[in-house]
C-alpha cells in the first residue's frame, strides 16, 4: 500500500483489518515488518499503515536531501489521508518514531486521532542531538564522524569506564557505528527528520484541546530511552495519558513485548 508525497514515493505495509487506521513508524535501524507483532494482537481493531522510515527497509533509496519538517510533513500526511480514505488517523510509534509521532499530533493536531507511543525518544529531546543536527559546527562534527567515528568510540568507551554508560548501551551504540554504510544511515536519518522535534507546549495544549488520547508503554529495563526519566517527563507532557509499564528493556516491537503489552493494555 504505497503513496506519493510530493515528489517522493513511499512504500508501506498493511498489517490488520480494523476499522480504525493508524501510521505506524519504527525505530533505528528497524523496519516496518515489525508491527506484524502488534498486528497480530490488536489487527481486530485496528488497520496499521507500517512505513519504513527515510533511508530504512524498503525506503533507503529516498534522497538523503529529504527534510522532514512541518511542511513537507503536511504534503506527506496528506497523501496518507487520501490513501487511507481518513480524515483523522492515528500514530503508532516507537523510539525515533514516538518523537515524529508527537511532532506531526504538536503539528496537525486535527488530523491525529490518537497516539501509541512506545518507549518514544524525545522526552526530552537530547542535546547532543540537537547539537550535531541543529547547529553548524556540529554538522562538521557530525560529517568527520562517517569516516573518522573514532572520537565517538572513545567517548563510548569513557563512558563505561567512568560509570555513567552501562555496557548494554554501550555494545547498541558501537554495534550502531560499526560499519562506514551504517555510520551514513545514521547520518542521513538523523538529518531528515532533525526538525521532527515536539514543541512541549503545543504538544500538550494539542492533546487536551483536541482530546487526543495518548498511550505511552515503557518498558521498566529500558537503558536506550531511559525508563525513569522519561516517565517523569511524558507525566509532565503528555496530558491525560495513559501509562503502561512491561517489566521488559528497550525493544517493544518483539513478540515477547507484545504480548506483555496486550496481557496489560486491552482497549
Amino acid at each position: 500500500m504505497n503513496f506519493q508525497a510530493g515528489t517522493i514515493h513511499w512504500n508501506a505495509t498493511r498489517f490488520g483489518q480494523g476499522s480504525q487506521w493508524l501510521i505506524a513508524l519504527h525505530g533505528y535501524g528497524q523496519n516496518a515488518s515489525l508491527f506484524r507483532h502488534f498486528a497480530e494482537h490488536y489487527g481486530d481493531r485496528y488497520s496499521i499503515l507500517a512505513i519504513d522510515l527515510a533511508h530504512h527497509g524498503s525506503n533507503t533509496d529516498i534522497p538523503s536531501t529529504l527534510l522532514f519538517d512541518d511542511a513537507y510533513a503536511r504534503i506527506w500526511l496528506e497523501a496518507i489521508l487520501e490513501k487511507t480514505g481518513m480524515q483523522r488517523i492515528g500514530m503508532l510509534g516507537f523510539s525515533i518514531g514516538g518523537r515524529i509521532s508527537m511532532s506531526l499530533a504538536s503539528w496537525f493536531p486535527d488530523q491525529i486521532s490518537e497516539l501509541i507511543l512506545l518507549a518514544p525518544d524525545g522526552l526530552p529531546v537530547s542535546l547532543t542531538y540537537r547539537f550535531l543536527t541543529r547547529t553548524w559546527l556540529g554538522n562538521v562534527i557530525f560529517r568527520r564522524f562517517i569516516l573518522y567515528p573514532g572520537v565517538a568510540l572513545g567517548i563510548i568507551k569513557a563512558g563505561v569506564a567512568c560509570g555513567w554508560m552501562p555496557g548494554k548501551v554501550a555494545d547498541y551504540f558501537k554495534n550502531e557505528i560499526s560499519t562506514l554504510v551504517k555510520r551514513q544511515q545514521l547520518f542521513d536519518t538523523w538529518m531528515t527528520y532533525r526538525n521532527a522535534l515536539p514543541k512541549k507546549q503545543r504538544l500538550r495544549l494539542a492533546l487536551k484541546n483536541k482530546k487526543i488520547p495518548v498511550t505511552c508503554v515503557l518498558g521498566k529495563n529500558d537503558k536506550v530511552i531511559p525508563f525513569k526519566k522519561t516517565r517523569k517527563t511524558a507525566l509532565e507532557r503528555l496530558s491525560g495519558m495513559q501509562l503502561v509499564e512491561l517489566e521488559i528493556g528497550h525493544n517493544l516491537l518483539s513478540d515477547k513485548a507484545m504480548k506483555l503489552l496486550s496481557a496489560n493494555w486491552r482497549q
